[in-house]
């Protein structure tokens, strides 16, 4: 998948969680995504964020991190793993 296509999809996948992050956290997940090309970093620091907030999380909205998280070849990951979890609850 090409450079530009990952770096939408963590975008859509940030976009989709903006009403339920603290501004700041969002601001900071924003600038390294777009700033410093630490996807991964920003979406897993979004899912973490989720846990420790115990943030109520949509279908729509995991469904955006787990394109984003399979795009970056992280869709079995230990955190994608949680996340599953967490919709289940």
């Amino acid at each position: 998948m090409a450079y530009e296509e990952i770096q939408a999809l963590c975008n859509a996948a940030l976009v989709s969680v903006k009403d339920i992050l603290p501004p700041a956290l969002y601001q900071e997940a924003d600038a390294w995504i777009n700033q410093y090309d630490e996807w991964g970093l920003a979406i897993e620091f979004v899912i973490d964020e989720i846990g420790e907030l115990d943030l109520p999380l949509a279908r729509e909205q995991f469904e955006a991190i787990q394109a984003a998280m399979i795009a970056m070849g992280k869709g079995e990951s230990d955190r994608m793993a949680w996340l599953r979890a967490y919709m289940a609850r």
